[in-house]
């Protein structure tokens, strides 16, 4: 479905007596995110899904949850809390002994507020079926707030929740090279990124971290350099900087020059 509604092929569909195009739909209903990105986690490889779980709820932690995963469960409704009819929290993975709940918000749009995370918490925390499970994670993704909520307002069970935007997943999925090293990480990728770009999400820019840590190596071997960027011309090594340092020195600025070639 995201790729006919990608392609222009998905029609149309009617909605508040509009008819509206399913591009514009998707657009703007964080449910349709929501399924598109979490309906695919389970496929990913083991290592793909650990480096996502990771972004959410940490990376020790990750590391520890990820090989006990059972299931993923989308808008599970909560009815035994008795301040609300029920209470419906966007994504429940399932672990062996412990939970993780995701409350999603679109990058445009509607805000993440405390009183909803209480009373997603609070409605999790005495539904019987997930008494068992030993400890519970909380993850508000997208639209957060300043300040999360405090560990002393979480029910018993609750780890200091995490509060991340979608920029903080889709910079992990451009820059880490494990969602190309197969063909279903990178197939699973490519749909997110795809998904991303039709709420206006744009691709990062590439860090410049990598050359940063080159060009701060305490010895730079020009020569090498060279090779690796397979460069045709050989160049010698040079670690004597004085020479061409003496020569822009003396070269004078034409301001009227310089103007000239701007235009």
């Amino acid at each position: 479905m995201l790729h006919a509604i990608l392609h222009g092929k998905a029609g149309r569909v009617e909605q508040g007596g509009q008819s509206l195009r399913w591009r514009e739909l998707f657009k703007r209903n964080e449910d349709l995110l929501t399924a598109t990105f979490f309906g695919r986690l389970p496929y990913l490889s083991n290592d793909a899904f650990e480096a996502v779980l990771g972004c959410l709820i940490g990376v020790e932690q990750a590391k520890r949850l990820a090989p006990t995963f059972i299931e993923i469960e989308l808008w599970s409704r909560l009815t035994e809390w008795e301040e609300r009819g029920y209470v419906e929290p966007d994504v429940i993975l399932r672990f062996e002994n412990e939970l993780v709940m995701i409350e999603v918000k679109p990058p445009f749009g509607g805000g993440q507020y405390q009183d909803q995370w209480q009373a997603q918490m609070t409605a999790l925390s005495v539904e019987t079926e997930y008494l068992e499970y030993e400890q519970i994670h909380f993850v508000a993704l997208g639209n957060t707030l300043p300040v999360p909520l405090p560990i002393d307002e979480h029910p018993k069970r609750f780890t200091p929740m995490t509060q991340l935007e979608w920029n903080d997943l889709r910079r992990l999925l451009q820059n880490n090279s494990m969602f190309t090293s197969c063909r279903q990480d990178e197939a699973i990728c490519q749909d997110w990124m795809e998904a991303f770009s039709l709420f206006g999400m744009l691709p990062s820019a590439p860090s410049w971290q990598p050359l940063l840590d080159y060009a701060s190596a305490p010895s730079l071997d020009l020569a090498v350099a060279c090779q690796q960027l397979s460069l045709s011309v050989k160049m010698p090594a040079q670690d004597n900087w004085a020479p061409l340092m003496s020569f822009a020195n003396g070269l004078t600025l034409d301001h009227h020059l310089l103007a000239a070639s701007i235009q």
